[in-house]
């Protein structure tokens, strides 16, 4: 019998490329408030009248690009990385995946975990940085689900990994598969953007130039120090000198200023300096998805051969690597009872 149950925690995906799920899909994922921070009263209309009737068909198109013959590659990439490490686990542990947004849902696992009389529940969010609108939101739903659903399971939380020598072995190692023996002129960090009155919400965050370089900026805790310093360790990694990498920021949504500077004004200044070849790494995302297999392996490559660029190469997120299954076990093994709760990250 599983003495404990793993929840792994990541935003969702559309259940197929039609239009009318992605729909669907975009409404639910963007009427979270930690999505769009505004009133349901103006995020209602906004959501419901302009961008999904606007983006609706734009996304199924760019998810049709990408769909995997199993399915979304968010989802496939999670479920082979769930069993593997079942696998590695055993039998004292029952591996459950809860998406944010779609199905499988983290109702249902819990669900699984109660009836399976786990005695904890380790709650592992699949987001290296902590950011509100992914790692609190997804947290606080954990909270509100056990409480509704009467489960009162002693639960732990995996802390953010940005830094952890399990996550940055696995990255580093898909870096060095892609990268060796081609001549990479530059390396591209590309971490998913925030909007920065989000990232000011923490005291002190966006204050200075140069305040995620301060000691414990990391700590706060704030997404841009914490994806600065992944950038950083990931460099020291593989081996990169000081000049021949860069961090930016991608998926911006609405007019509201984001996390500079964007992932495309990198590359495009890159290829107008004359550098031919790049590859970049998404390392704010443990499984490939829309966001770095077509907004970046397609759109971006696409903007850096126009401007001039000759080569790019996409390298992959961890995803079910062995590095990272082995990695990842070890870190569950070191989070046991009694070290946090749900709620210490949620509030």
């Amino acid at each position: 019998m599983a003495k404990a149950g793993i929840l792994l925690l990541n935003i969702g995906t559309p259940r197929s490329f039609e239009v009318h799920d992605v729909k669907k899909y975009l409404r639910t994922f963007l009427m979270d408030r930690d999505i769009i921070d505004l009133p349901w009263i103006s995020r209602w209309p906004l959501v419901n009248l302009i961008i999904v009737p606007q983006r609706g068909a734009y996304s199924a198109s760019n998810y049709k690009k990408i769909w995997m013959k199993e399915g979304s590659p968010l989802l496939v990439y999670t479920d082979r990385f769930a069993d593997q490490l079942q696998n590695k686990l055993g039998s004292q542990y029952l591996v459950r995946i809860g998406m944010r947004y779609s199905a499988p849902t983290i109702e249902s696992a819990l669900r699984d975990f109660y009836r399976a009389k786990v005695e904890t529940i380790i709650v592992a969010p699949m987001y290296p940085q902590y950011a509100e609108a992914t790692t609190g939101s997804s947290l606080r739903e954990v909270n509100r689900l056990m409480g509704r659903l009467g489960i009162d399971i002693p639960t732990v939380v995996v802390p953010p990994f940005y830094d952890k020598k399990e996550f940055l072995k696995a990255q580093g190692q898909c870096m060095k598969d892609v990268t060796q023996e081609k001549a990479i002129e530059h390396i591209v960090f590309s971490f998913h953007g925030l909007p920065e009155a989000q990232i000011k919400k923490v005291p002190g965050c966006l204050s200075s130039p140069d305040c995620c370089a301060q000691v414990n900026a990391c700590e706060k805790p704030c997404y841009r120090a914490q994806s600065l310093a992944t950038a950083e360790k990931l460099a020291k990694e593989i081996g990169l000198a000081k000049d021949s990498w860069s961090v930016g920021f991608q998926s911006r949504l609405g007019r509201a200023e984001w996390l500079k500077p964007s992932t495309d004004q990198v590359l495009e200044d890159l290829a107008r300096k004359g550098i031919k070849k790049v590859a970049i790494a998404c390392p704010s995302f443990v499984a490939d998805c829309i966001e770095t297999l077509e907004e970046i392996g397609m759109g971006g490559k696409q903007l850096f051969l126009r401007e001039g660029g000759t080569e790019f190469f996409m390298i992959p997120c961890v995803n079910d690597h062995p590095l990272w299954v082995d990695g990842f076990s070890e870190m569950i093994k070191k989070n046991q009872p009694g070290k946090s709760a749900v709620n210490d990250l949620s509030q």
